[in-house]
């Protein structure tokens, strides 16, 4: 939750749809007055995660989330997000040993995604690194956006296009420099069920995201695919008035791998 990767393809999903999923969530915890979480991790055999330590406490007036995690895998990190006056989401902020990355929102007079700025520093013993990355959404009197310019360290810019589908979603995202498309597929109710990548490296199109929802709109699966499409992992959702309780991810063998409990105060 909370988290957005500037730096990989599928921008629409990444910047634009898991941005309302995070609006949805933080609506749940107002309508349930949520004021913290506190999360479990298990290991295959059921036994808890050694170590792993993982806190969610949410400001009084909901415009604040901070996330604390730390395990014996990971060193500890702290990541917050802050909200506008509105409820959009306005930065975010995530800091462990090695690394900081700061990210700012701001939206049009419609509430759409203008911008997205992330600046990613890093550091360790022999040298120390800053990337910067802007996204620019242009829209053409739509709710989706029509184009995307995406800006590297002020100078390397590439424009992503957007195409609808005959409902007026998003369907195809292109990468004008690599070629890469991403096909964005649809139930009858709208929810997105995939995410399909094509380039000219690959002999097929390969899904990289696989969706399922249950009668409340949750998502109760979502398979994922790594890159190059050998291998996946399917995650799967369990929820209790509209507020996920638990996760559990499988590999490609269908084993159980791990899982997460969500308890709410």
């Amino acid at each position: 939750m909370l988290a957005v990767n500037p730096l990989h393809a599928q921008y629409y999903y990444k910047d634009i749809l898991t941005n309302k999923e995070l609006l949805t969530t933080m609506q749940r915890y107002k309508e349930n007055k949520i004021k913290n979480v506190s999360i479990e991790s298990f290991e295959a055999d059921g036994l808890p995660s050694e170590g792993f330590i993982c806190s969610r406490k949410i400001s009084k007036d909901y415009k604040t989330v901070t996330l604390f995690t730390r395990s014996n895998m990971v060193a500890p990190s702290l990541f917050i997000s802050r909200f506008n006056e509105d409820g959009t989401l306005s930065s975010t902020y995530d800091s462990s040993d090695i690394s900081v990355t700061a990210i700012q929102y701001t939206y049009d007079d419609k509430k759409r995604i203008h911008s997205i700025l992330s600046r990613i520093h890093s550091t360790d013993d022999d040298f120390t690194n800053e990337i910067k990355e802007e996204h620019l959404y242009l829209y053409e009197n739509k709710s989706v956006p029509a184009k995307m310019i995406r800006i590297r360290n002020l100078t390397d810019s590439t424009l992503i296009l957007f195409a609808n589908d005959e409902n007026g979603n998003i369907g195809i995202e292109k990468d004008t420099r690599s070629g890469t498309k991403y096909y964005y597929y649809y139930d009858n109710k709208q929810r997105l069920t995939s995410v399909v990548q094509e380039n000219d490296f690959k002999i097929r199109p390969v899904p990289d995201y696989i969706f399922q929802y249950n009668n409340q709109d949750n998502i109760t699966q979502m398979i994922v695919t790594a890159e190059g499409g050998n291998n996946y992992v399917t995650w799967k959702y369990g929820y209790e008035d509209g507020l996920r309780i638990w996760e559990k991810c499988y590999g490609k063998d269908k084993r159980l791998v791990g899982s997460i409990e969500y308890h709410y105060k």
